[in-house]
């Protein structure tokens, strides 16, 4: 897997990023998991009749770089559920 750019680096990551920022520093949460790189354009969400299904990005899957299973495993709640 090649490096993620610099401006991707903070989408890449925001999940760590946001797991590593106390629980009670929610503003903080916040802005983490609300940034996005300055060359993407997001849609107006209250565009009357908005269509999701229709913008070209929802057929892109995320690069997570997270793994979840490892914090359901250490917490115990990976076995109840299907990965």
């Amino acid at each position: 897997m090649k490096p993620p750019s610099d401006d991707m680096l903070h989408v890449n990551y925001a999940l760590r990023l946001s797991d590593a920022v106390p629980a009670n520093c929610v503003q903080l949460r916040n802005l983490l998991l609300s940034a996005y790189p300055c060359d993407m354009c997001l849609p107006e969400p209250l565009t009357p009749n908005l269509k999701i299904d229709l913008l070209a990005e929802i057929t892109q899957s995320p690069d997570i770089t997270h793994n979840h299973a490892v914090l359901l495993e250490r917490v115990g709640l990976r076995t109840g559920l299907d990965l």
